[in-house]
Parts: C-alpha cells; structure tokens; sequence
C-alpha cells in the first residue's frame, strides 16, 4: 500500500517514495546516477557515490592522493633510471671518479624533490612563499617547540582563513593559534612538541577549517599504541584519513616522539593540500548549483 504525501495530504507515493502529484519525495536523490537513497543514506545505493559533501570531500581527497602518489613514484623512477644512465656515461665512459661522499646526498635531494606535490591555487602558492621564508629563518633540525607549532598554523590561518571566508563557510577556524594550544590540556607545554600534541592541535584547526566533527571518523584505532577510545584514536585516524602524516609509521604512532621544526614545516604543508583540494571540490559543487 502506498502512503499519502505528507506536502499535500492528497496524492500517494509510488514504490520509489515519490507524490505523483506534487512531485515530492522522501528520499535522496544522487547527483551522480540520479538513483533514489533513503534521507539517512551515506552512499549511494546505485553508484557508491558519497551523499554528502564531507565525504565526497574525503573520497575525492583519498583519490587525489593515490593519484599523487603514483605521480610521484613514476617521476622519481624516471629520474632515478636517467639519473644512472648519467652516471654511467660520466663515471664509466669516461673514466672519471665518482666521489661517494656528494652522491648520497644528491640522490637524498633529488628523492625529497620528487616526492613533493605541486600547488595550483594562488592562495597556497602564496602559503608555500610564506613557508619557504620560515625554512629559511629556522634551524629544521632542531626540535620544535610550541612556539614553532603556534607559528606554523598562524600561518595556515592567515592563508585559509579569508579562503573559508570566500567560500561561504558557517564554521571558520580561530584568529590565532592560542585558541587550539588551549586543547593541549593533556600534554607537557615546557616539553617540546611531540606527534601526539601536534596531531591533536592540527585535528582542532582542520575540524574547524573543513567542519567535521569527531563521529565523522572511526573509533577504532589503527595504531598498536593508541587503545580504542583514546582521547587520540579520532585526531590520529582524521588525519590520516585525510592525507597529514603525523604517525610515525603504519602500525605505530609514537604519541610521545619529539619533532623537529622541519616535521612541523612538513606536516604544514600536508594540511595546505588538503585545504587546497578540499575548497576546489566546495567551488565545483557552487559552480553546479548556480547553473
């Protein structure tokens, strides 16, 4: 039996839950294949698209990742082939001798290059400027404090925040770094700054920045050293998730590992292009609604 429209109190709902007077339905239409979810769906039932724009954000996200990933591999393979035949013709071929103390740290160089992903947009072009001048300014192995920490994601606001703004985001991250040391309630500020504490502080920001909340993300930890249900286990998973790597590998996170300044340096940029991604896929869904 089908039910009345609860619009109009007339016309009853076909077996796709659809008025077939007033045209209203009940479920969710995906953009994608056009198949019809119930209101509470996440994915869609006939493509497996995601139904709403935070995990659309993170599918795209974990796509663009491996698409990078590849990317990366591929030109650093290519390099490293043409690399050696360079090395082959210059050493071999002509008699010279490679001197072995440059060459490690040559192919060290190439290899950090090569894993470095490209921004597009001017805002993160302008952030990267920004970051290159810190670079400068500090000593990257020396081990990070919150100070550093403060100092880094100033200047993830300062770049991302006006972005947010433009966008049209009902939920901005703070002014200033000093509102999310605040959650640093359960971590030593006179010690420097472990993986633990920076995952913690940049969980906060992103939360704000991208509007998530902790229930967006599983409860179960990945990590042999952070147990279910540890205040970490969501901060630890999100940001994985989302493409940051705090974690000191796959299995261990090492909650109490000091950082340098240039982790800290590193992992700023990792959340820049997460940011970057994720406003591009928010101006291509106002794009589409605008038409």
């Amino acid at each position: 039996m089908f039910s009345l429209c609860p619009r109009c109190d007339n016309g009853k709902l076909d077996s796709t839950g659809r008025c077939i007077q007033c045209g209203y339905t009940l479920r969710t239409r995906c953009n994608g294949c056009g198949h019809f979810n119930i209101p509470t769906s996440r994915f869609c039932g006939g493509c497996g698209q995601a139904m709403t724009l935070k995990l659309r954000i993170q599918q795209t996200i974990n796509r663009h990742i491996d698409f990078i990933q590849k990317i990366r591999l591929r030109k650093f393979a290519t390099g490293a082939a043409f690399g050696g035949l360079l090395a082959l013709f210059a050493f071999g071929s002509m008699g010279m001798r490679s001197d072995e103390d440059i060459l490690p740290a040559t192919s060290t160089a190439l290899n950090q290059q090569q894993l470095k992903a490209e921004f597009s947009q001017p805002f993160a072009l302008s952030f990267e400027a920004d970051l290159r001048e810190i670079r400068r300014e500090l000593d990257p192995h020396r081990k990070a404090n919150l100070t550093d920490l403060s100092k880094v994601v100033d200047l993830l606001i300062r770049h991302l925040r006006p972005v947010a703004k433009s966008a049209g985001a009902t939920r901005l991250p703070a002014e200033s770094a000093g509102f999310y040391a605040k959650t640093l309630h359960n971590f030593s500020r006179n010690k420097g700054m472990t993986r633990g504490g920076t995952t913690v502080l940049l969980f906060h920001f992103l939360s704000d920045l991208l509007d998530f909340k902790y229930r967006d993300f599983s409860q179960e930890s990945r990590y042999s050293d952070i147990p279910r249900f540890h205040f970490l286990t969501v901060p630890a998973n999100a940001l994985t998730s989302l493409g940051v790597h705090v974690a000191r590998d796959e299995s261990v996170f090492g909650i109490n590992d000091s950082l340098t300044v240039g982790q800290l340096l590193d992992y700023a940029r990792e959340v820049m292009f997460v940011a970057e991604a994720s406003f591009a896929i928010i101006e291509e869904k106002q794009e589409i609604a605008s038409r």
